[in-house]
């Protein structure tokens, strides 16, 4: 290259020049040997200033490939076995790998695949499967043998606002401003014991969550519980808190310190219609007669869960003639439920049941058109309208020695909400619970 070859050329005729000097000068032994030792010396610097540069301009090494990964949304009818061998991967020892932690012959359409390919090799060595919200099943191979984990999701936290307002439906409002219908059941799990959310939500009604964003990688994966919520319905308005106690109990509070949860739910349903209400002079679809209708029919597909709405015995499970499969719950106090037409039981006689435990699931067996549940609900023994009974509060207070913590979260949440105080990650964000598992 010309800026290495120019100066080994300069230096060389320097040199030359040197010499010829050196050669005209009268003889002196003891100046010649300096002066000669000093081009000498001069030469010597040169040549190692030269093969310095040389050296750095050498290429440096490239950084190593990292392993990319490629994403597979499961299709309606594809089976693994047709999955697997496209992306390189032997199906019978990836299935056996994976088989103590899940079956992945059970893989359900619309789930993705994420299939980890080494720098220029055309098969996989790794894939991943979501489980849940919370895990990841991993199956990889390593020096030919073939292994499987669980590894737990981290999520990036980014606390948020989402609101909507009903226009026709709630479903259809929430879905709108971005919730799934993981989030739209969790929201309705924290006023469940306020608001029957299948009879009265109302045109109007709104909703505004302070909230967080969980993401992976950039991208927004679900949303956590609610940490606070204001609901308006009609005229009424409901507050909400998410806080934790110092005993470590999550509970959901409203603005003066009373937990939501109260002895009964509204609804034995998460999500539903009412096809038929309370009515004393029914006319029967069935029996083409006039008879009471001493319950609410929700309308939902075969296979919905059903659950208690409060802590009770079971007094009934199994047939019961008309009702088709059927349970009865008997409640502390005067207040007994029933539930009926259900597809199978989960409950036994005589056994103990908490609030939100699934007893059955809804079904078509007895007199019934179609696949819905009808709940009765009794007080001291006559049948009262389900949707319009005065329920017992009973809400528990937050305990005397965290009532300043509460009272100081709450106005931090309260005014975030209301867009007065910049959002920012909530004190008590790690308590990122599952409202129904927590008996909130």
């Amino acid at each position: 290259m010309p800026s290495v070859i120019r100066p080994i050329v300069t230096f060389t005729l320097g040199s030359i020049i040197a010499a010829m000097v050196l050669a005209l000068l009268p003889f002196d032994s003891d100046d010649s040997t300096d002066e000669a030792g000093d081009a000498t010396s001069v030469a010597t610097a040169s040549s190692a200033e030269v093969t310095t540069d040389n050296a750095t301009d050498e290429p440096e090494a490239e950084p190593e490939a990292e392993p990319s990964w490629v994403k597979h949304t499961i299709a309606r009818g594809e089976v693994l076995g047709k999955i697997l061998p496209n992306y390189g991967l032997p199906t019978r020892a990836v299935l056996e790998a994976a088989s103590d932690i899940h079956d992945l012959t059970r893989i359900r359409a619309g789930k993705t695949l994420r299939f980890r390919f080494a720098p220029e090799s055309e098969a996989a060595d790794a894939l991943s499967y979501k489980l849940d919200a919370d895990r990841t099943l991993v199956v990889e191979n390593q020096d030919g043998i073939w292994s499987a984990r669980v590894e737990e999701i981290v999520y990036d936290r980014n606390t948020t606002i989402r609101e909507f307002t009903v226009q026709r439906t709630l479903w259809g409002a929430a879905t709108a401003a971005g919730l799934r219908p993981a989030d739209i059941v969790s929201l309705a799990e924290v006023y469940q014991y306020d608001i029957d959310f299948n009879t009265e939500v109302r045109a109007g009604a709104s909703a505004k969550m302070l909230v967080d964003e969980l993401s992976v990688d950039g991208e927004v994966q679900r949303l956590g519980a609610p940490l606070a919520v204001r609901f308006t319905n009609r005229k009424d308005e409901f507050v909400a808190i998410q806080f934790t106690t110092s005993d470590g109990r999550t509970r959901y509070y409203d603005a003066s310190g009373k937990a939501r949860k109260r002895p009964f739910l509204r609804s034995p349903l998460r999500f539903s219609r009412v096809t038929s209400g309370f009515n004393k002079n029914r006319y029967h679809p069935v029996l083409k007669t006039r008879r009471p209708h001493n319950g609410v029919d929700f309308g939902a597909p075969t296979g919905t869960p059903v659950h208690a709405v409060g802590d009770a015995v079971v007094t009934w499970s199994g047939p019961n003639g008309g009702h088709g499969r059927f349970v009865k719950l008997n409640h502390e106090g005067p207040y007994e439920t029933s539930y009926s037409h259900l597809s199978r039981v989960s409950v036994r006689k005589g056994q103990r049941v908490r609030q939100g435990d699934v007893i059955g699931y809804v079904g078509s067996t007895g007199l019934a058109t179609g696949p819905h549940l009808h709940y009765q609900f009794w007080v001291n023994g006559k049948y009262v309208n389900p949707l319009t009974v005065p329920l017992p509060k009973g809400g528990e207070e937050v305990p005397a020695a965290d009532r300043k913590a509460f009272e100081a979260h709450r106005d931090a949440l309260i005014l975030q909400l209301d867009g007065e105080l910049p959002i920012e990650a909530a004190p008590q964000e790690e308590a990122d619970v599952n409202v129904a598992d927590a008996g909130l």
